[in-house]
C-alpha cells in the first residue's frame, strides 16, 4: 500500500504527522477535514475544562454541526 505522510509543524511543540493511504478521494478528504476539526474542538474544550461559557457551549454546538465544504 502507498502511504502519504503530512507532517505538521507545531511551533516549538514538535511535529504532528498525519499518515493517509493513497489514493484518497476527494469525498474522504472531506470527511477527515470534518473529523480532525470536531476533534480538535473536542480537545480544546476538554483542555479548557467544564468551567465555559453556556454561550460558548452553545456556540461550539453550532460550529461542529456545520455542513463540510469541498475546497479547489
Amino acid at each position: 500500500m502507498n502511504v502519504r505522510q503530512l507532517s505538521i509543524p507545531l511551533s516549538g511543540h514538535g511535529t504532528a504527522v498525519l499518515t493517509l493511504p493513497q489514493p484518497v478521494a476527494p469525498e474522504t478528504l472531506g470527511m477527515l477535514e470534518h473529523a480532525l476539526c470536531t476533534g480538535l474542538r473536542q480537545l480544546q474544550r476538554e483542555m479548557r475544562g467544564a468551567a465555559s461559557d453556556p454561550g460558548q457551549i452553545e456556540y461550539a454546538s453550532w460550529q461542529t454541526q456545520q455542513p463540510v465544504t469541498a475546497r479547489h
